[in-house]
């Protein structure tokens, strides 16, 4: 699979109603190293709806300052961060998750 498969999907809840779709997915560089490439790279979450636009502009970072507009337009906004270990199944442009 790769990771533009996932991208644009439906997540499915647990408890069957729709969660939103797949905007961007966030990885981990905590593997084993790949020669010259560094550290292995792995899923950790899938940032799911539309207040996820500010997460993948590093506007929900702490860090972060500015610019200013963006920041409070984008980095207030909720995202919804699903953890890769509630992934229950996959199906065509489907997510299912497991309970919390």
């Amino acid at each position: 699979m790769r990771l533009s498969d996932l991208l644009e999907s439906e997540v499915i809840g647990a408890d069957g109603k729709a969660v939103g779709h797949v905007r961007d997915v966030q990885l981990l560089a905590d593997g084993p190293l790949q020669g010259e490439f560094g550290p292995a790279l792995r899923v950790h979450g899938l940032l799911v709806g539309r207040g996820s636009v500010g997460a993948r502009l590093g506007l929900s970072r702490d860090r972060v300052r500015g610019p200013w507009l963006l920041k409070v337009v984008f980095g207030r906004r909720p995202r919804h961060l699903v953890e890769w270990s509630r992934v229950a199944r996959l199906e065509d442009h489907r997510i299912h998750l497991r309970p919390e």
